[in-house]
């Protein structure tokens, strides 16, 4: 899950740094997120929301790997 967690942070960067990128947002990759903020306070939120988002979702991933390795879910009957 550890992995996952972080798996899941790298690319939740590199899609906040591409959605940043994307808005037009000056400074690009080099924006800071307060400056980010200050041009756009919904992209800000928006990659605010993917930052959290990509560890979160990779440790659902990474669980949900680890269940089918075991041979079923949780809620299955032996």
């Amino acid at each position: 899950m550890v992995v996952g967690g972080l798996v899941g942070g790298v690319v939740g960067a590199i899609v906040a740094v591409n959605l940043v990128i994307f808005a037009g947002i000056d400074g690009g990759y080099e924006a800071s997120l307060p400056e980010v903020f200050e041009q756009s306070p919904l992209t800000g939120f928006g990659a605010v929301l993917v930052l959290v988002a990509g560890p979160v979702l990779g440790v659902i991933v990474a669980r949900s790997m680890r269940r089918h390795r075991r041979g079923g879910s949780a809620g299955s009957v032996p």
